[in-house]
């Protein structure tokens, strides 16, 4: 849900831009031919090119051969976007659904990145997510990172699977950021201040500079931090205004090293973490508060929920990854290699489901009303190499192939505890009942738990072929 901001104040400042040295000779075509269009006054008569790398080499988007998308920088600023979901609204088929920061599920044409569905981390993503040229989506808990200092963001219609493998069955959205340049010192500042109607005040302050190191090398440095107003209310023993408010800080620390114009390496760290006080969530209906209760029901619904325990989510990501390609000329060689951590926690308030089960089981009142917390946390671990060949030359006949391994060790796991619940097990169902349902885990007042273990090994060959009829 988005809620109208009544108010926002912000500042920039931005250098002069110059033509990038990028990650690889198809990118840094890219990015020179956008920064430029995007820093001349446009003529109304004169269509602008945009330079997308959707098909892994630079080329226009009306000669990308399948419907593809490309946000500008100047389009970001422009609708004052700073998520993917404020990107939706410009893109036909791109649908966002905002459960929090760090949340945001991606789907396009009606596909989705995850299920809604917390309890089933097995489900494969089918919407691919890239920062540049690692991948980053998850099932369910794709990174929601900052735009902020980003040349473009393309959303490509799938199926995409040839060039972006399993996870593009849908689609892919490629968030490509600006990339070191070399022998240019230049900066970009710039915050804001919001006002939600019927919620909390929001705020953001962000930051990037490039810096040259040596004459062939530079770094570029970016962080920003934003504070997300709540605008979702509780009642209950955990009531409160605007639960549903949260924080994301992150980091992006690239440098280039070209020591031939032939020859470029980027070593990159991304950080990001986002937290949520609550979620952003409304009830017509709760076990405690309903029209069937004495409470009555009447103070749900309106971005509100009942909470006995107060919720809270965060997710860590550290990125490391390595690109270095070699231009041959005609073609160019490309090696991408990436690490991927990522820690995930999600508290939440499941006092009405453990109480709607007492119920069934027989349970007297004082063990229905229990508070309840289902604690979920994942820890993942992924690796992935990728090597390609791709022509950069104009002629009709372009190609690119390639082959990809990936390395996934997902663990997830589960908790439920709830104190007193044993014993009204016990008493209820017969001695020892609680501890023969502990299935040797030792856990003591915690009727549901589980532990599940992900390895997800991929390797695969890739290619792809053209050829422009009608130019000689």
């Amino acid at each position: 849900m988005r809620i109208p901001a009544a108010l926002f104040i912000g500042t920039s400042a931005l250098a002069i831009s110059f033509p990038a040295a990028a990650q690889t000779a198809q990118e840094a075509a890219a990015q020179a031919s956008n920064q430029a269009t995007q820093t001349t006054v446009p003529n109304p008569d004169e269509e602008q090119a945009i330079i997308v790398t959707a098909t892994k080499r630079a080329s226009t988007v009306q000669d990308v051969p399948f419907s593809v998308n490309a946000q500008t920088q100047a389009d970001i600023q422009r609708a004052n976007a700073q998520t993917i979901e404020d990107i939706s609204r410009n893109v036909a088929g791109l649908t966002v659904q905002n459960l929090g920061p760090g949340q945001s599920q991606v789907s396009v044409r009606g596909v989705s990145a995850g299920q809604v569905v917390r309890d089933q981390p097995g489900v494969k993503e089918q919407v691919g997510v890239y920062l540049d040229e690692s991948i980053v989506s998850l099932s369910l808990f794709t990174p929601d990172f900052d735009l902020f200092d980003l040349n473009r963001v393309e959303t490509l219609r799938g199926p995409q699977g040839t060039l972006f493998g399993a996870g593009s069955v849908g689609g892919t959205v490629r968030y490509i950021t600006n990339q070191p340049k070399i022998g240019v010192v230049e900066g970009q500042v710039e915050g804001g201040v919001n006002f939600l109607s019927g919620g909390s005040m929001g705020y953001d302050a962000k930051a990037a500079v490039n810096i040259p190191i040596a004459d062939t090398a530079a770094a570029r440095l970016v962080t920003y931090y934003t504070h997300f107003g709540g605008f979702a209310d509780a009642v209950g023993p955990a009531g409160g205004k605007n639960v549903n408010d949260g924080d994301r800080f992150g980091t992006r620390v690239s440098i280039l090293w070209q020591p031939t114009d032939r020859i470029k390496v980027t070593p990159r760290l991304v950080y990001q973490k986002a937290t949520a006080d609550g979620f952003n969530r409304e009830e017509a209906y709760n076990l405690y508060d309903n029209q069937f209760t004495t409470e009555g029901g009447d103070d749900l619904g309106k971005r509100t929920s009942y909470l006995k325990l107060r919720e809270k989510f965060s997710d860590q990501t550290t990125l490391l990854d390595l690109t270095a390609s070699y231009d041959l000329g005609p073609a160019e060689i490309t090696s991408v290699t990436s690490k991927i951590h990522r820690k995930l926690f999600v508290s939440r308030d499941a006092s009405a489901l453990t109480g709607s089960v007492s119920v069934d089981l027989g349970f007297p009142a004082a063990g229905i009303d229990l508070p309840s917390n289902l604690v979920d946390t994942t820890k993942l671990n992924q690796f992935t190499q990728e090597v390609r060949i791709a022509s950069t030359d104009s002629g009709p006949f372009s190609w690119v192939f390639g082959g990809f391994l990936s390395d996934v060790r997902r663990f997830y796991k589960q908790r439920l505890p709830t104190p007193g619940y044993d014993a009204f097990t016990d008493a209820t169902l017969g001695a020892g009942v609680s501890a023969g349902s502990d299935n040797g885990f030792g856990l003591v007042d915690n009727p549901y738990h589980a532990d599940l273990p992900y390895n997800i090994k991929q390797r695969a060959f890739f290619g792809e072929a053209s050829y422009k009829f009608g130019q000689f």
